[in-house]
């Protein structure tokens, strides 16, 4: 289990730090650029309930997040036209550039996960990870 946590942690900084590049190209925070990747890598989750819920970003931080990207003109919000109290969010033309760049860092982060993986060793790696999930969410079901 340790050696779980260890690569869990040694995965995560490795990430940070590849992404540290971006951020301080285009100065914004790590929140930001992660409420932009999950945009446009999840076009289907377009809230901030979906950001915290989905992606793991604290209320908070998922709020400030989002202001200042759309104070920056990197988002727009869309209010629901159903329900008052929800908006969409959408990326907007200047958030481009970023994206791209933090697409390539996702990229070069697996590249490196999987440097020396045959393709059937990534799929089943991909498997196990859904298996990992679907035992995860029926134990959650069960409490």
């Amino acid at each position: 289990m340790t050696e779980l946590l260890n690569m869990i942690q040694s995965m995560k900084k490795l990430y940070d730090h590849l992404c540290l590049g971006v951020t301080k190209k285009y100065q914004i925070s790590r929140n930001e650029l992660d409420i932009l990747l999950f945009l446009h890598n999840n076009p289907q989750f377009d809230s901030a309930k979906d950001i915290v819920e989905k992606r793991g970003l604290v209320k908070s931080h998922a709020s400030m997040g989002i202001e200042k990207l759309v104070k920056s003109h990197y988002l727009e919000t869309i209010q629901d036209n159903k329900d008052r109290r929800k908006y969409h969010l959408y990326l907007l033309p200047p958030s481009k550039d970023i994206v791209e760049d933090g697409l390539q860092v996702q990229k070069q982060f697996y590249d490196i996960l999987f440097k020396g993986f045959t393709v059937e060793e990534k799929k089943m790696y991909h498997n196990m990870l859904h298996l990992m999930y679907k035992n995860i969410k029926e134990e959650e079901e069960n409490e």
